[in-house]
């Protein structure tokens, strides 16, 4: 159907039924010697409200023009005076009409002046056909409001997603030069006591970097993928902590596909090797695991180190970043939490949203 028709049939439509309802409300709701036949009754109601229905794009048009919601004074004003001009204009090309109509039906019966015809049907529809023209007027302001009030929704959640995307972006960006200068900066200390060690470290990063390059740069990855990040990091590490650094890694083959926020899991590993590993001439231990459960998926980082001081949290750029960011991509669906071990340790909990990662 052309898109022009639609409302043409609409209006039609809608003005055919106020006709039919008040054409059946003369023939049996008046009383006998006022009703009409029901043929009669849907003459002139159907005429009536045709004329009415003809005038609606001027009605439209008018509303547009003199809106109530800004200069409303002028514009009521301008919807009084209309309202009545239409409402005259309305009853007395129905009348015409009718009067035509009755000419051709009723060959034989008187004809009354056109002045008469005119008046008599002013005073008998006037009152009851005027508030037809606001009627419509409203009805078209519900209409409008609604599609405009859809629209700046429509909107305001366009610019929303725009704005979390903005806001997403800039996070990583913070994290992840922050990442760099640290395995930079233990690039330069190894310079000085292991040069081959330096340069074992330079190619895991370039490895790992390359890897980030090659991202689609979305907020989103896989799980998988993002295990294969952190192992690129873990075996860097691995070079300045040799055997002091102990990690294992239990991730459910349900899981790997699931979708986790991107370079997520890295800033969690080096805040645990920074704290927990890094001090202790021993080293110590991180175990890393992932498993789904139903809708969610669980992924717990838990070291072996002194663990946090009684009434202190003080949360590094990585730890701030990635709760921000799990703020962002997740709102209230996800958990995120630092948990005292028993007997030494802290474990690490963030429970998201199980998606499949997009291919």
């Amino acid at each position: 159907m052309p898109r022009r028709l639609a409302p043409v049939l609409l209006v039609l439509a809608l003005s055919t039924g106020a006709g039919v309802y008040f054409a059946t409300q003369l023939h049996y709701a008046y009383p006998p010697n006022l009703r009409e036949p029901l043929t009669i009754a849907l003459i002139v109601n159907l005429v009536y409200y045709w004329a009415w229905g003809a005038a609606v794009p001027l009605v439209l048009r008018l509303a547009r023009s003199h809106p109530l919601d800004t200069q409303w004074k002028k514009g009521l004003g301008v919807h009084v005076l209309a309202s009545l001009v239409l409402t005259t204009a309305q009853i007395a090309v129905a009348a015409l009409i009718l009067r035509s109509v009755w000419m051709v039906w009723y060959p034989n019966m008187p004809v009354r002046p056109l002045a008469d015809t005119v008046g008599g049907a002013m005073r008998i529809n006037f009152h009851s056909s005027y508030p037809t023209y606001w009627v419509i007027l409203f009805a078209y302001l519900t209409f409008d409001y609604a599609a405009k009030y859809r629209d700046r929704a429509l909107h305001a959640a366009r610019l929303e997603g725009r704005l979390s995307e903005a806001r997403l972006e800039a996070l990583r960006m913070q994290l992840n030069p922050h990442f760099l200068f640290n395995t930079l900066n233990s690039i330069s200390s190894l310079m000085y006591s292991d040069v081959d060690a330096a340069d074992a470290m330079m190619t895991r990063l370039s490895e790992l970097l390359r890897l980030t390059l090659h991202g689609d740069g979305k907020p989103e990855t896989s799980l998988r993928q993002e295990l294969e990040l952190l192992n690129r990091y873990v075996e860097i590490e691995r070079i300045r902590f040799e055997e002091r650094l102990r990690v294992s890694v239990d991730v459910d083959k349900a899981a790997l596909d699931a979708s986790v926020p991107a370079f997520s899991l890295q800033p969690l590993v080096e805040n645990a090797i920074r704290h927990a590993i890094a001090p202790r001439a021993g080293g110590g231990s991180l175990a890393i695991s992932a498993r789904r459960d139903n809708g969610s998926v669980h992924i717990t980082l838990r070291d072996d180190g002194p663990g946090l001081p009684v009434g202190v949290l003080r949360e590094g750029v990585g730890l701030a970043n990635t709760r921000a960011r799990l703020q962002q991509l997740y709102g209230r669906e996800h958990r995120f939490e630092l948990l005292p071990v028993p007997g030494g340790g802290l474990e690490v909990s963030m429970v998201i949203p199980y998606r499949l990662a997009p291919s």
